[in-house]
């Protein structure tokens, strides 16, 4: 498994595993939302990856983006609901299959008001280095 799926699958793991996030969410947090996937929910969305390997070291960059999306509390659930995962993630003791992580930071975080005018989302963007274990 690729680092990047590994720690996708860890993150999500984490997210799943903290019972106060999961029932605000109705249990809605997913690699990839279906079709109609019911408010609010939480989609672990962009994930991109490169080596960042030294010559001490074989590292893996891992950039995560969790989208949160809410239609009744607007903004404000958005922005608690993203600060609760990032919490979790914050504590977590993330063990991705055959990596070790070496820091997870959030990178950026942003809350908006879709186009749509009744869906509020907040994203927050992640950065984490992993070597093989």
């Amino acid at each position: 498994m690729s680092a990047s799926l590994a720690l996708g699958a860890a993150v999500l793991a984490a997210l799943r595993a903290d019972a106060t996030l999961s029932a605000a969410l109705g249990g809605r947090i997913w690699d990839a939302a279906p079709r109609d996937p019911g408010f609010p929910h939480l989609v672990l969305d962009d994930v991109t990856s490169r080596d960042r390997s030294g010559l001490d070291a074989a590292l893996e960059e891992t950039r995560l983006a969790l989208r949160i999306a809410s239609r009744e509390g607007g903004r404000a659930e958005a922005a608690r609901l993203a600060e609760r995962a990032e919490t979790v993630l914050a504590a977590a003791a993330l063990a991705p299959a055959g990596r070790r992580v070496v820091l997870l930071r959030r990178e950026s975080s942003e809350t908006r008001i879709l186009r749509d005018r009744r869906t509020a989302e907040a994203v927050v963007r992640l950065v984490a280095l992993t070597e093989p274990t």
